[in-house]
């Protein structure tokens, strides 16, 4: 089954089979590696129960959390394809 992470402003991360308004694309692909890949690569709440793009949250402006949001997904993009590639079945 097919999974989108995504992430709002604030740096929340959330999953879905569809993107909302105003949510930004981390990754798209294989449910359970998207799962694995955000969660190694996400910071975790206190409580750990809502994932953050690390950088976004404590940003200064709009492109210091951009910035982070472009090196979030470069870092969950090459964790989902060493997952893949361990050829660990995540369907």
């Amino acid at each position: 089954m097919t999974l989108i992470a995504y992430a709002w402003a604030s740096g929340l991360i959330e999953f879905g089979k569809i993107l909302p308004n105003g949510a930004l694309p981390v990754i798209k692909g294989l449910e359970k590696a998207v799962h694995e890949s955000i969660e190694i690569n996400a910071r975790h709440s206190r409580i750990n129960e809502q994932l953050f793009v690390p950088g976004v949250p404590e940003a200064n402006d709009q492109r210091e959390g951009c910035d982070a949001l472009i090196y979030f997904t470069q870092r969950v993009f090459k964790t989902y394809s060493s997952i893949l590639d361990k050829g660990n079945n995540h369907e």
